[in-house]
C-alpha cells in the first residue's frame, strides 16, 4: 500500500508548540485557504512528485514537492509562521506518523520561496516549496 504523507505533515507541523499556537491549533489546509478565515493559517499542496528507480525496479522511495505558504493579515506574521515551519521541516529526517500510519521520511529540502499580498482576502502570503524524500511502501 502507497503511504499518503499528507495527513502525517499536517499532524508533525501541529505538534510544535508554537506552530499550533499561531495556528489555533488547527488552521492547516490542504489545497486551499477556505473562505472567510482571517486568521494565521497554513496551506500545503503536493506540487510534483517524482518516483525514484533502479535497474531492478522502482526503489520504493518518492520525492514530492511541496508548497507550504503561511498566510496571516501582516506580512511580519506571515513571515514569523513560514520561519517556524522552515524550523521545523527543513533537514528533518525521521517519523512522521498520524493515528497508526508512520510515513519513513529520509529528508525534507528547502528550495524555493516566494510572498505576495492577496487583496481580495487581505493577507499576506510566504509561500515555500520543500522536496521530500521518503519511504512510500
Amino acid at each position: 500500500m502507497i503511504k499518503d504523507i499528507r495527513p502525517a505533515l499536517r499532524a508533525f507541523l501541529l505538534a510544535d508548540p508554537q506552530i499550533a499556537a499561531m495556528v489555533g491549533g488547527q488552521r492547516i489546509f490542504p489545497l486551499r485557504l477556505p473562505q472567510g478565515i482571517r486568521e494565521p493559517s497554513i496551506v500545503y499542496a503536493r506540487i510534483t512528485g517524482l518516483g525514484d528507480h533502479h535497474m531492478q525496479g522502482a526503489s520504493g522511495l518518492t520525492r514530492p514537492r511541496f508548497q507550504i505558504d503561511a498566510w496571516a493579515k501582516s506580512a511580519d506574521d506571515a513571515t514569523r509562521l513560514a520561519d517556524l515551519v522552515k524550523a521545523r521541516i527543513d533537514g528533518y529526517r525521521g517519523p512522521m506518523t498520524v493515528a497508526s500510519e508512520t510515513v519513513a521520511v529520509q529528508g525534507v529540502f528547502f528550495d524555493t520561496e516566494r510572498e505576495n499580498y492577496d487583496g481580495t482576502a487581505e493577507l499576506y502570503r510566504v509561500g515555500r516549496d520543500y522536496v521530500f524524500w521518503l519511504e512510500e511502501r
